[in-house]
């Protein structure tokens, strides 16, 4: 019973430790779906989980929003100009396509008129015309039929080379030629999203000759997700060193807490590269950089830059319209079918952005606070009393019948 008993203080802390915020989504010019970077602040505040995150609109509905990367990549074509085309009846058609600026090139996209025959070819290169080189032979494209267009296009890879001439020649032995219509380069290019520098930390350096360490203590008002680290160091000239980031942390083993020292990261300081470094992902207030010096001087370090990879929502909303951001640390993560929506995710859209994030005093349900009655903290002290009380009966009523016997 006392167990039962001891267990209210905790469901007490439980639901004091919940923390709310609200902020205000600055109002867009266009509907649709609109992507929000979440700020260092929204991810501190949400204690780096989305799931406890809202959005809400001025009726107070909820808006289904879904995590969105940004755009992954990039399409660039580049139109190259065919300047011949030349058949030999039942032998071959060549076309001969210009590269004038002698890019490199490792493949062409051709554009090729609707047909159900499939054509063996070849290809070679030249600088001037005359003289052929032979790049690929006897390969085989099929399928050049598209029943919702009146052409296909088909890739035709080859070694990587810097010919100003491309010649293709299709084998015309057993069919009618067939219809060229264009040749081009498409490339794909992957998009790095940029990083978000962290700003409105302390750092305290500290130098322990007997160790022959260095500790930089980082300390943010609070917690927040560091992803990459960078260092500027002027002197010395020359240097490698080993160097860790390490956390305090706590944990409850056989009912006490112990403190511990994790290892988050590990790393090496060259004066050879630009020290910067993505390191496993982690959520903190307060973390150390430990570098091991030896018998060396320490270094004299001028910035210490910390980063955080972007994090965005993709949410639709109406022109005009007023909507609020909520984080409430007690939410579960929504159920949205955006995600399964038929979404196009590899391109970009408009940015939303979001203002005046505060810390609520209290959390509100809807519109208006719930009285401590009407709260699940009371419900749960209820029914720990009413089982300490069952208990306490119980445990009466089994020593009486002892007696008895």
């Amino acid at each position: 019973m006392k167990k039962l008993i001891s267990l209210i203080p905790i469901l007490i802390a439980s639901f004091s430790l919940a923390q709310s915020y609200q902020g205000k989504i600055n109002k867009v010019s266009e509907n649709g779906l609109h992507q929000i970077l979440l700020s260092p602040e929204v991810r501190s505040a949400s204690q780096n989980n989305i799931d406890y995150l809202r959005i809400f609109d001025a009726k107070n509905n909820e808006v289904p929003y879904v995590i969105y990367e940004g755009k992954s990549s990039n399409f660039s074509s580049n139109n190259f100009t065919i300047i011949s085309k030349t058949a030999v009846p039942n032998v071959a058609t060549s076309i001969i396509i210009s590269n004038e600026n002698a890019l490199n090139l490792d493949h062409l996209t051709l554009k090729i008129a609707n047909t159900d025959v499939d054509k063996k070819y070849n290809i070679s290169g030249s600088n001037d015309q005359k003289e052929w080189f032979g790049l690929v032979i006897n390969q085989k494209v099929i399928g050049l039929n598209d029943a919702g267009e009146n052409f296909v296009e088909r890739d035709f890879a080859f070694p990587l080379n810097n010919y100003k001439f491309l010649k293709i020649d299709f084998i015309d032995k057993n069919s009618l030629p067939i219809n060229i219509l264009g040749a081009s380069l498409e490339e794909s290019h992957s998009v790095n999203q940029s990083k978000t520098e962290l700003k409105n930390f302390t750092q305290k350096i500290e130098t322990d000759k007997k160790q022959k360490q260095t500790r930089i203590t980082i300390t943010f008002a609070n917690p927040q997700v560091i992803d990459r680290i960078g260092f500027d160091i002027s002197s010395p000239s020359y240097f490698l060193r080993d160097a860790r980031i390490l956390i305090n942390k706590s944990r409850v083993y056989k009912k006490s807490t112990e403190n511990y020292v994790e290892n988050i990261s590990a790393f090496q300081l060259n004066s050879k590269s630009k020290n910067r470094f993505d390191v496993q992902s982690f959520f903190a207030k307060e973390f150390t950089i430990e570098i091991d010096n030896q018998d060396n001087p320490a270094l004299e370090i001028k910035k210490i830059s910390l980063f955080q990879s972007p994090v965005s929502i993709l949410t639709d909303l109406k022109s005009n319209e007023n909507y609020t951001l909520k984080i409430d640390s007690t939410w579960s993560a929504p159920q949205y079918d955006l995600a399964n929506s038929g979404i196009d995710f590899n391109q970009n859209y408009p940015v939303a952005t979001i203002s005046n994030l505060e810390k609520l005093e209290q959390a509100k349900s809807n519109e208006e606070a719930k009285t401590f009655w009407q709260t699940p903290l009371f419900m749960w002290i209820c029914i720990v009393l009413a089982v300490a009380i069952i208990g306490y009966f119980a445990v009466g009523l089994v020593k009486d019948m002892n007696k008895e016997n």
